[in-house]
């Protein structure tokens, strides 16, 4: 299980989140930031950082489909890969990859 972090500009998330769901990834959070770095006038930004957890069988594909709707000339664009130790869905008492 992996935790796919997406940090991209706001107007890209509803087409990230209609090509995730073309594969059939569809739980993810979405959080409203700021981010703050070179380029863009070394300026705080808003921004929107996207958490997706995935079986281990749905990374690659999750990895491709964002570069893919996101390019890989956007310079805000950063893509982290955390392992996941647990999951643990509560309402359902499931728990390992079930839960994801």
């Amino acid at each position: 299980m992996r935790l796919v972090v997406a940090i991209v500009r706001p107007a890209q998330v509803e087409g990230v989140r209609q090509a995730l769901a073309a594969i059939q990834v569809t739980r993810l959070t979405i959080c409203d930031v700021h981010g703050y770095g070179p380029g863009a006038g070394s300026e705080v930004r808003q921004e929107a950082l996207l958490e997706i957890a995935v079986n281990d069988d749905f990374v690659a594909a999750t990895l491709a489909t964002l570069r893919a709707t996101l390019g890989e000339a956007v310079e805000a664009t950063r893509l982290f890969v955390l392992p996941i130790d647990e999951v643990v869905q509560v309402d359902r008492a499931l728990r390992g990859p079930e839960a994801v």
